[in-house]
């Protein structure tokens, strides 16, 4: 008995169900906690969340994978597609000499190129993040990385930053929260 394609109707986005027609299912993977259904769908292999799955009706049409495609092989594809695309936001920043090598480790999937061996005090090191709040980690290594550009993530991590020192300089609030057990210090 031949395998059989599927009809998997995704959950809505912007107010409207999608109907994925799958001819070439693979099989379901985990990434970080997260499940995908791994499929061609118009002969191109696709990743498809579990938890967007509204409903699922075996189809009529049998089963046509790519010839030689198992789902390792499609899944490697997919993850180095997505891995290997290049985020839009460029990030220019400035790296005190000490802190370069550990921010090289730690920053490794957003450099934008190979890491610059140190120059005096201060090294310029760019980045690519997919967004603003992206940047966000930045702020961990304190005033020994200094974002040059783009200013839209220098303002988002000024503002971030007054609002972790308006958070400690409170009389044992947080973000509202009363020092009873509900978030604050004891």
């Amino acid at each position: 008995m031949a395998e059989q394609g599927a009809d998997v109707v995704l959950g809505a986005r912007r107010g409207q169900a999608e109907l994925a027609r799958l001819n070439g299912p693979y099989g379901l993977v985990c990434k970080a906690g997260t499940w995908y259904l791994v499929a061609d769908q118009d002969a191109k292999p696709r990743l498809f969340r579990v938890s967007r799955v509204a409903s699922a009706i075996v189809g009529e049409e049998p089963v046509r994978r790519r010839d030689g495609m198992e789902l390792a092989d499609v899944w490697a594809s997919l993850r180095r597609e997505v891995e290997e695309r290049p985020a839009p936001l460029e990030v220019m920043v400035r790296v005190r000499r000490e802190w370069l090598d550990l921010f090289g480790r730690m920053n490794a999937a957003h450099l934008d190129g190979p890491l610059p061996p140190a120059a005096g005090e201060w090294t310029q090191v760019r980045l690519r993040y997919p967004g603003v709040m992206a940047a966000r980690p930045l702020l961990s290594f304190g005033a020994n990385v200094e974002v040059l550009s783009p200013e839209s993530v220098r303002a988002d991590l000024a503002k971030v930053a007054a609002e972790v020192v308006a958070c400690y300089q409170r009389d044992r609030q947080c973000a509202g929260l009363q020092a009873n057990g509900e978030g604050g210090r004891p």
